[in-house]
């Protein structure tokens, strides 16, 4: 989503990854461009190469990263979006993800703190007039598990139905990630489980991971 943004808008973004550094994060974007992943440490790339395509989608004034790995308090997490929006002109934020930044919430209770943060981050949205695409681990189901390719659903969104009923839309991912088939185990399957705008749901389409090229 990052790449096609770039390359098709000019629109500032906001990326809020709590799991890796910027830099990872930035040398994974360039490496998409480039059809290498260049983030693993034995693959070997041009160097100008990284440099031109940088300046070229002009990355320093418009991808802005927020350097603060692990857990955040929502109030801190809000403050950086609204600056991402209000000082830097962002109409797109990504967070990822919503279990980490509950893990850091005081109550103890999971849902109580999803249900915190859902609606902070909804009423924030509304109110900046921006889009916000935000990541949920889902939890795992009966019978057949996530690993093994089980069709997501709006019932596993982890913890709370509030990360349902306040988002516009819902996309779920599902991977048969130990599948001994090469192509079956870089599949990736999308399904729309839910679309407040249009009402349409239902698989829509898969993405096939390139292990050459990233």
């Amino acid at each position: 989503f990052v790449v096609a943004m770039m390359q098709q808008s000019d629109t500032p973004l906001g990326l809020m990854f709590l799991e890796e550094t910027p830099e990872r994060t930035l040398r994974g974007l360039i490496g998409l461009e480039m059809n290498k992943p260049i983030h693993l440490p034995d693959v070997e790339y041009d160097r100008d190469e990284v440099l031109r395509i940088y300046k070229a989608r002009d990355y320093e004034n418009r991808v802005y990263f927020w350097d603060s790995f692990g857990s955040n308090e929502i109030e801190r997490v809000l403050g950086r979006m609204r600056y991402f929006v209000k000082g830097l002109g962002c109409k797109f934020i990504i967070l990822d993800h919503l279990s980490i930044l509950v893990s850091d919430q005081e109550n103890g209770d999971e849902r109580k703190s999803i249900d915190k943060c859902m609606t902070k981050l909804r009423t924030f949205a509304q109110e900046m007039r921006i889009t916000l695409l935000l990541v949920s681990h889902l939890k795992r189901p009966d019978g057949k598990s996530l690993e093994d390719g089980a069709a997501t659903s709006l019932g596993m969104l982890r913890g709370s139905a509030a990360i349902a009923q306040l988002s516009d839309a819902v996309i779920g991912a599902e991977r048969n990630s130990q599948a001994e088939d090469v192509e079956e185990r870089n599949t990736t399957r999308l399904r729309v489980l839910k679309n407040r705008f249009a009402g349409k749901t239902g698989p829509a389409g898969y993405l096939v991971y390139n292990e050459e090229t990233g």
